[in-house]
């Protein structure tokens, strides 16, 4: 069983549902793609501190802004498409699908 799968308690069974499955693969990019882009602020904010304790080149700030950028651009989208997918979660699990 995997993250595509849901197992029903009731009768003991493995059910692929394909629309259980295309939430699954897409939540997981959504991950993947929250890791990327808290990773690109990461890399900003080491750049930032590398500029400031030994020196802020002009390439230490195109660094830090790209990767601010770059987190921001990737970041934004993958958040709300996990609220968007823990909704749907919920408002199934609220209606008892």
């Amino acid at each position: 069983m995997d993250s595509r799968t849901q197992h029903n308690k009731i009768n003991n069974e493995i059910i692929s549902d394909p629309v259980l499955v295309k939430r699954a693969l897409i939540s997981n990019w959504a991950k993947r793609a929250s890791r990327l882009g808290y990773s690109l602020f990461g890399v900003s904010i080491v750049a930032v501190i590398w500029g400031l304790t030994v020196d802020f080149t002009p390439g230490v700030s195109r660094i830090a802004s790209a990767g601010l950028i770059a987190g921001c651009v990737v970041l934004a989208p993958a958040i709300l498409v996990q609220y968007s997918v823990k909704a749907a979660v919920r408002d199934e699990r609220e209606r008892g699908l």
